[in-house]
């Protein structure tokens, strides 16, 4: 299996999916430490994904993406979306990439987040469950499968939105609650896990399209 326009429309399409199925949940989990509408600005970031034309080489496609999820939304969470798919097309030198050259776009992706924001591991945002996601997908790169680099991302994307229950949010608007942000899950991070999880069902689930 290669990772093409057809495989990257499959996975933003199950994402989209996963998203709306959580959309209360996600805005229930932000009312808790922010503004209560991430699961509203998630939605509309991959929509926009979903929905760009996707015309040209895989890397023209990936930054139609990027580009249309920062311009039809606003907020931080389309601003750090849509530079993911832009870096992401940066490394992107084919329309058919293996497993260590799809690594190489994500890693690509999360560097181009990684010029936008300090957050790290640990500050109780996105960047615990797409690092460790990203991460995942680096170390399995060598084993020329997408479906088993995707497995494993998901479960590192997870294991990392899980983590941030017991953590105290630095940036953000969480970060006025200090001790208080404690107990509760950071939306970012488990819409992230969403989407990881909802990109391994598409890659292994493919060939059933």
């Amino acid at each position: 299996m290669k990772f093409t326009k057809t495989l990257l429309q499959k996975m933003l399409d199950s994402a989209l999916s996963a998203i709306e199925k959580n959309l209360a949940y996600l805005n229930q989990l932000d009312s808790a430490t922010g503004d209560g509408d991430h699961g509203t600005a998630i939605l509309a970031a991959m929509k926009a994904a979903a929905a760009a034309k996707k015309d040209g080489t895989l890397a023209a496609a990936l930054e139609t993406v990027g580009w249309d999820v920062m311009s039809g939304t606003n907020g931080s969470t389309s601003a750090l979306t849509g530079s993911f798919f832009v870096g992401m097309s940066g490394a992107a030198d084919a329309d058919e990439l293996d497993a260590a050259q799809t690594a190489a776009v994500f890693e690509a992706g999360l560097a181009n987040v990684q010029t936008a924001t300090k957050a790290k591991v640990g500050d109780k945002t996105l960047m615990d469950a797409l690092i460790p996601a990203i991460e995942a997908v680096s170390v399995r790169k060598d084993t020329g499968s997408l479906a088993e680099m995707f497995r494993f991302a998901a479960q590192a994307a997870q294991k990392g939105a899980d983590s941030t229950k017991d953590l105290v949010a630095k940036h953000g608007r969480a970060k006025n609650l200090g001790e208080r942000s404690k107990g509760n899950l950071d939306a970012g991070a488990v819409s992230t896990a969403l989407i990881y999880k909802a990109y391994d069902d598409a890659v292994n689930n493919a060939g059933n399209f």
